[in-house]
């Protein structure tokens, strides 16, 4: 059984004028094949309580050992839409989740060189508590 993500996105503003509704799926294989990945650390969750960044996924705590393909995906449930948290690899910042009224927050996937030995780390931009939901998928 496949493993598909897929986004949609529909909108009135984006395009003045001119609706825009704009569909794309993708199926999570394993590097150079079309073989299903068939791994994932589980979803989890993480509360933080403080703006001190610290390692969300740990590769060397975990069983993604292959530099294969991986994907991560990563939700900033928070409900303060003036509130975020900042994602990096090896301390390089590649975003800002939002938070989002009824904790339909900004979220992230992406390609994740599995077993490069880089930290996926967050900081949030303020003390108050905010929960990420996050999982890897990898082979």
């Amino acid at each position: 059984m496949a493993t598909t993500a897929t986004i949609n996105l529909s909108s009135s503003d984006l395009m003045g004028n001119f609706p825009m509704n704009w569909s794309a799926s993708t199926t999570l294989t394993k590097a150079g094949s079309n073989d299903d990945i068939a791994e994932t650390t589980g979803l989890a969750r993480r509360k933080l309580a403080a703006t001190t960044k610290v390692d969300l996924v740990e590769f060397a705590d975990t069983t993604i050992t292959a530099d294969k393909s991986a994907k991560i995906y990563i939700k900033n449930t928070g409900t303060d839409e003036s509130r975020y948290v900042q994602v990096f690899i090896n301390s390089v910042e590649i975003g800002r989740l939002y938070g989002g009224e009824g904790g339909l927050g900004d979220w992230m996937l992406m390609p994740y060189a599995g077993g490069s030995g880089e930290d996926i780390e967050v900081a949030p931009s303020h003390d108050d508590a905010v929960v990420l939901e996050y999982m890897v998928f990898f082979e």
